[in-house]
């Protein structure tokens, strides 16, 4: 029974997150890649080598370097030389990406809002005490 449980609580788990992913994909009309967002996720929590990007995106520095132009010239990161380090180029995100994170983000509230909001209160709370006690034994 428990076994039982658990695989159900893992399929429901996917397809839930399926759905939710579809949903996102289809209201973002989004023109970047997979692995394009993935170099701006890291650029915007601070790696801004081409060495670091590469190896967390674990892709070679040839193929970042591709990505790079290719999200300068679409507006979502700036290149600058670094001014203590004249060998160095820094990366930062542009424009376009801030206004994509803002969109990313308010899309978010928007989805978890439509879904969770026809939850009522009580189940919400349960939800997050159980989602709480899960990321405790992920952390041990």
């Amino acid at each position: 029974m428990r076994t039982e449980l658990i695989e159900t609580i893992n399929v429901l788990q996917k397809q839930l997150n399926v759905r939710l992913a579809t949903k996102f994909e289809k209201m973002m009309d989004n023109e970047l890649t997979a692995k394009q967002v993935l170099i701006l996720e890291l650029v915007r929590i601070g790696k801004t080598s081409s060495t670091e990007l590469a190896e967390h995106a674990q892709v070679s520095t040839s193929a970042i370097s591709q990505l790079l132009n290719k999200l300068e010239h679409q507006g979502y990161i700036v290149r600058t030389i670094n001014p203590t380090n004249r060998r160095k180029i820094d990366i930062a995100l542009g424009d376009k990406a801030v206004a994509y994170f803002e969109r990313t983000m308010a899309l978010d509230r928007e989805i978890n809002e439509s879904m969770y909001g026809q939850l009522p209160e009580e189940d919400l709370q349960a939800l997050v005490t159980i989602l709480q006690k899960l990321l405790r034994i992920a952390e041990a």
